[in-house]
């Protein structure tokens, strides 16, 4: 009984520490935004990973869903450094917006006839947002822009 007690007080003990150090975790998560995004990041990038494995073993569209996700991340790059350049036209900015949710819903049995739109539009914001900002505009390379 007494071995019981002894057992069941120290895991209470490690309970107590484990609940401190999540507090913890979480309240520095909150704090550093940046931090948060590449924690969850990983688990996106996790999923797609193994969603483009099985699309690849069961499917036949894994290689279209890999240049989909990778022309996501360009998406969401050109995005964030669209709005932090004054000199984009809001107008291009909600543009790339739109543009982005509509491939973000696109179905995955449409990938091949809709692909190369996507990948067309990307060029054409690229070169407006570098006409527009001229050589302030730098985007940093994705895996796009090896495909």
């Amino acid at each position: 009984m007494k071995k019981i007690q002894k057992k069941f007080l120290n895991n209470c003990i490690k309970l107590v520490i484990g609940l401190f150090l999540l507090g913890m975790s979480y309240f520095y998560l909150q704090a550093h935004p940046a931090e948060q995004i590449s924690f969850f990041s990983g688990f996106k990038v996790i999923f797609q990973n193994t969603e483009i494995f099985f699309q690849n073993l069961f499917g036949d569209n894994g290689d279209l869903l890999k240049q989909k996700y990778a022309l996501e991340s360009y998406y969401q790059a050109l995005i964030s450094l669209a709005e932090e350049k004054p000199c984009a036209d809001p107008l291009l900015v909600n543009d790339l917006h739109a543009t982005y949710e509509k491939l973000l819903a696109e179905p995955k049995n449409t990938l091949a006839h809709t692909l190369d739109t996507y990948h067309q539009k990307q060029f054409e914001f690229d070169r407006a947002l570098r006409i527009e900002c001229e050589e302030t505009f730098v985007v940093p390379e994705t895996d796009s822009e090896m495909n």
